[in-house]
């Protein structure tokens, strides 16, 4: 199998986590709560927040690493005004959960996450 584009394999198990080499960002696959439909959920963040999630029945590598190659250099830009100046942070969601969300320095723009984390450490 080829290599992946930008992207360095850092860890195996129990999660299967990249880094890309020019932006910084991580893809991770990881065991998903009871609660979810699917068993594992893959997802890149870029400074934390997630612009790409999905879920998976199982732990096979190949269509995450397919996922990964469709997005060689992911960036995390504001829809709005298109600029690339955005500071990441996290609101409490409820206790525990943390969820991120972005604001553009330009234009004010902010954009809440879908995905709620638990506690992090």
């Amino acid at each position: 199998m080829p290599r992946i584009t930008n992207w360095r394999l850092e860890n195996r198990t129990p999660t299967l986590e990249y880094r890309n080499t020019e932006t910084g960002a991580r893809a991770v696959l990881h065991r998903a709560p009871d609660s979810y439909r699917y068993k594992w959920r893959g997802a890149i963040l870029v400074d934390g927040y997630p612009v790409w999630s999905r879920g998976y029945e199982t732990k096979g590598a190949t269509a995450f690493r397919n996922a990964l190659r469709d997005r060689p250099a992911p960036e995390l830009s504001c829809p709005e005004c298109l600029n690339g100046d955005v500071v990441v942070r996290g609101k409490t969601a409820d206790r525990e959960k943390v969820q991120r969300w972005f604001e553009c320095r330009n234009c004010g723009y902010e954009a809440a996450s879908e995905i709620v984390y638990g506690a992090e450490r």
